[in-house]
């Protein structure tokens, strides 16, 4: 286990590889405040400066990483920006599908490839309106876990079951009937970043809280739940707290942040992206 100050300097350090690899146009901090905002007054506000940083974000996006040839990207792309000029409009908005999808399309890519392939006349403004209309069905029951912190607040598991089980239920009918835990756990962070920590395929198998090509089932996620809160109870939480407000995320997501490049990036790949760029 990292001491306090190791702990510190590895949050630090990772933040600022973070930002410097995938952090320039991230939709995250869009969808989260947009989240916030939504379960607070059923609204969220979308002004000119977001709608930019998600066109650059857009511009940024290399489809070919993803395999995916020069006229399907072409599709694909036009689709995402028709749906974004329609549905995020600058003001008042209300269905909160359109404001988790330039983060979940970005940051699930490899998913919602395999719906273009594999799902006959998949369209992305159809999904997100859908998606839109079952959490605001679900929105008082989300909303439960808006304020609590992992660090504080006792794991409500079965709370949090149910509601995995009934988003990734959701999810698997909008696409191509596959389980959807990633997409279902992104969700679950967005809507309480302090409280449902994130987590993907590399990290849950390096964490051996799953076999590789096993599904990611809410079992596996409440064990990683039960791990973190055990994990971040023993460090300070007045260094917790500071790490929080220097860098305006939650806790969970600057770890993640830091197990992502530890797990999950291939640092060759993104050096040489980064190399050819210049």
């Amino acid at each position: 286990m990292l001491d306090a100050d190791e702990f510190e300097c590895w949050i630090k350090a990772s933040h600022e590889i973070f930002e410097g690899l995938e952090g320039r146009y991230d939709a995250y901090p869009l969808a989260a405040s947009w989240t916030q905002q939504w379960l607070e007054s059923s609204i969220f506000i979308v002004q000119n400066e977001h709608l930019v940083r998600i066109n650059n974000l857009m511009s940024d996006l290399d489809y070919d990483v993803f395999g995916i040839k020069e006229q399907e990207a072409r599709e694909i792309d036009a689709q995402f920006k028709t749906m974004i000029e329609e549905s995020l409009k600058i003001g008042k908005n209300e269905n909160i599908g359109f404001a988790l999808a330039p983060y979940l399309f970005t940051w699930n890519f490899k998913r919602f490839k395999e719906y273009f392939t594999r799902k006959h006349n998949f369209k992305l403004d159809e999904y997100f309106k859908e998606l839109g209309n079952f959490l605001k069905q679900k929105r008082r029951e989300i909303k439960y876990f808006q304020n609590k912190k992992l660090v504080k607040d006792k794991i409500e598991r079965n709370e949090i079951i149910s509601l995995f089980n009934d988003l990734n239920g959701k999810l698997r009918d909008l696409g191509i009937h596959h389980n959807e835990p990633i997409g279902t756990i992104k969700i679950l962070h967005a809507c309480s970043p302090y409280y449902f920590p994130l987590i993907d395929n590399d990290i849950a198998e390096t964490f051996k809280l799953k076999r590789r090509y096993e599904t990611l089932k809410s079992s596996h996620y409440l064990r990683w739940m039960d791990s973190l809160k055990q994990w971040l109870s023993r460090y300070d939480q007045n260094i917790i707290e500071k790490l929080e407000e220097d860098y305006q995320r939650s806790i969970l997501k600057l770890v993640d942040q830091a197990l992502y490049i530890m797990c999950s990036v291939n640092f060759k790949k993104r050096i040489g992206l980064k190399v050819d760029d210049r």
